[in-house]
C-alpha cells in the first residue's frame, strides 16, 4: 500500500491559509452569476460554489465530511450570505445535479470506469521501469490530469497500482525463469540451501589474498575488537 504523502494526490491541508483560501477558494464574479443563473436558493448556492472550488482544488468530489469548515465558511462569507445557511440541508439529488453543473462547466469527465481504465493502461506502460506504487500512482495522475478526467479515490489508484505492479512482475520473473537451463534452475535452488554444520556467528573462512574475483567476493564482517578497540571522543561537560 503506498503512502498517500509520496503522492501527488489532491487532498485538503489540515490548515488553510488565509491567503490560500483567497487565492484558491474566492469565486470569481463570472463564478457567482453563474451560481445564482443555476439555483434557486441560499443553500442550493452555496453547495454548488463550494462544489465548484473544491472540484476546481482536488480535481474530484470529496465527501462532504472532506471539506474543511474553514473553506465553507470563506465561500459562504464571499457569496454574502447568513451565518445559518448550510450545505447538510441540500437535497442528495439536487447535489448530484450540483456536481453535474460543475463537471460541465469545467469540462471534467465524470466517467470513473473510463478513468480507472485509463489509470491502469498508465500504470501498466510504467509499470516495466517504474516499481515504487507512489511512483505509478503519479504517472496515472498526470495522464488523468491531461484528459479531464475526475480523479478515482486514492483507494482505488493503490489498489490499480498494486495489481498491475504484481502483474507485470510476475510476467518478468516468468520470462526470465524460462530462459533458464535446468543447471540454471538447480544452482538458484542450491544458493538458498545452509549447511546445518556450518555456525552463522563465525566470520567465513580465510580465502587467501585477493585474486581478480575480489571485487565481487561479499566483504568479511568486522570482529566485535574492532569495535571495542575503537577510540570515543570524550564528551564535554
Amino acid at each position: 500500500m503506498a503512502s498517500i504523502d509520496k503522492t501527488a494526490y489532491p487532498r485538503f491541508k489540515r490548515t488553510i491559509s488565509e491567503r490560500e483560501l483567497r487565492e484558491a477558494y474566492s469565486p470569481s464574479l463570472a463564478e457567482m452569476d453563474w451560481a445564482r443563473e443555476m439555483t434557486d436558493s441560499d443553500e442550493n448556492r452555496l453547495s454548488l460554489m463550494v462544489w465548484l472550488k473544491c472540484c476546481q482544488r482536488v480535481g474530484r468530489f470529496p465527501r462532504l465530511a472532506e471539506i474543511p469548515a474553514q473553506v465553507i465558511e470563506h465561500v459562504r462569507n464571499e457569496l454574502g450570505l447568513p451565518e445559518r445557511i448550510g450545505m447538510t440541508d441540500v437535497a442528495e439529488r439536487t447535489g448530484r445535479n450540483h456536481k453535474a453543473l460543475v463537471r460541465a462547466r469545467l469540462g471534467l469527465d465524470g466517467d470513473q470506469a473510463a478513468a480507472r481504465n485509463l489509470a491502469e493502461q498508465a500504470i501498466r506502460q510504467a509499470a516495466k521501469t517504474k516499481d515504487h506504487p507512489a511512483d505509478l500512482i503519479n504517472v496515472a495522475l498526470e495522464e488523468l490530469a491531461k484528459n479531464s478526467c475526475e480523479f478515482p479515490a486514492f483507494s482505488t489508484l493503490d489498489d490499480l497500482a498494486a495489481q498491475v505492479c504484481t502483474e507485470v512482475n510476475g510476467a518478468i520473473f516468468t520470462l526470465a525463469y524460462g530462459r533458464m537451463s535446468f543447471d540454471d534452475h538447480a544452482r538458484m535452488l542450491a544458493m538458498l540451501e545452509v549447511d546445518p554444520a556450518a555456525d552463522p556467528t563465525q566470520p567465513p573462512p580465510d580465502l587467501g589474498p585477493p585474486g581478480r574475483d575480489h571485487l565481487t567476493r561479499p566483504p568479511s564482517p568486522a570482529p566485535l575488537r574492532c569495535f571495542l578497540d575503537f577510540p570515543v571522543a570524550p564528551t564535554t561537560p
